[in-house]
């Protein structure tokens, strides 16, 4: 994630963090338990106390399906679907062939991606497919 090895983050926008990236790390540091916000925002290397962007970040992908909140424990945690998407790492062997694919070929690569992003019938994963799109896509700096 950027903001773990360059500065301390402002903002827990899209363009900041990507959602796969910010389910990783809440997978990795609930133990499967959940999360409370103030924690995430420190790993994530906000300022002690400055956990209101994380909570909103948390608010929006919740209303994806990507997350889920325990009001009770105040913990946040992976949804099922969310889960399934953190497990489904692409093999080396694939991983290979996209790499290696001329970058005129990857016309139709993406075509083939926005064909499963208009024909998926999970929700949380069709919106996952449309951020990463416009993460990837944001302006240069």
């Amino acid at each position: 994630m950027r903001a773990l090895a360059r500065r301390r983050p402002e903002r827990a926008s899209l363009y900041d963090f990507r959602d796969l990236d910010l389910l990783l790390k809440i997978d990795a540091e609930s133990n499967g338990q959940g999360i409370p916000s103030s924690e995430l925002a420190e790993i994530l290397g906000f300022e002690e106390g400055d956990n209101r962007p994380i909570g909103i970040r948390l608010a929006w992908m919740r209303r994806y399906g990507m997350v889920a909140y325990d009001a009770q424990d105040k913990l946040w945690s992976l949804t099922r679907g969310a889960r399934i998407v953190t497990e489904a790492h692409l093999r080396a062997p694939q991983l290979k062939v996209v790499k290696e694919m001329p970058d005129a070929a990857a016309v139709e690569l993406m075509a083939e991606v926005v064909s499963r992003y208009q024909g998926t019938r999970d929700a949380m994963v069709a919106q996952m497919i449309r951020r990463e799109f416009l993460y990837g896509t944001q302006r240069r700096r």
